[in-house]
């Protein structure tokens, strides 16, 4: 799953090729989760899957600003095929950047194939940490003919640099509808 951490890199031309909207959310186009306990909602502001013949794998993208515009929060979810208009529908792991464990030889993120990112403004300036990733994503559906997607997740995320640390929980998303790229 390696692969799928190029995206990281694609993370921040993201943030900034994006901007704060005040316009009001249609229906479809937000999702919810609680962060720390306090329920949030994010107006969607980009769905894309993202498909790489020559690398064999594809990604979907869904990020969000917070109806207060401070926040923004990212779901990745990555699969090693370029095949099809969608995401399989199940759980996908997330553990990324999670500590190495001294007594296995491989790669503790070995077993995840998606990822978040939570970002903060401050001014006009988007923060984003790196955190220890540990939870899940779980895709009810996805319409690959109307390109749509739903599920669930949650999320602890523990700060490697401010000492920070989030739970996500209650996240749904429905109907999202999302753009193919190749």
């Amino acid at each position: 799953m390696k692969k799928i951490l190029f995206p990281l890199l694609s993370i921040p031309v993201l943030f900034f090729s994006c901007k704060k909207n005040s316009d009001s959310p249609t229906p479809g186009n937000t999702f919810q989760l609680k962060i720390n306990g306090t329920a949030t909602t994010f107006k969607l502001m980009s769905a894309t899957l993202i498909r790489s013949a020559a690398d064999n794998q594809k990604r979907l993208d869904i990020s969000g600003t917070s109806e207060d515009g401070k926040t923004v929060f990212v779901l990745t979810i990555g699969e090693e095929t370029a095949e099809g208009n969608g995401v399989t529908v199940g759980k996908h792991d997330v553990r990324e950047f999670n500590d190495d464990d001294p007594n296995t030889p491989e790669d503790e993120t070995i077993d995840s194939d998606a990822f978040v990112t939570l970002s903060f403004y401050s001014g006009s300036n988007l923060v984003t940490d790196v955190y220890a990733e540990n939870g899940d994503i779980t895709i009810t559906a996805d319409d690959e003919s109307a390109h749509t997607v739903s599920g669930t997740f949650q999320q602890t995320l523990k700060s490697l640099n401010s000492g920070t640390d989030y739970t996500i929980s209650d996240g749904s998303f429905n109907n999202i509808p999302y753009i193919v790229a190749n």
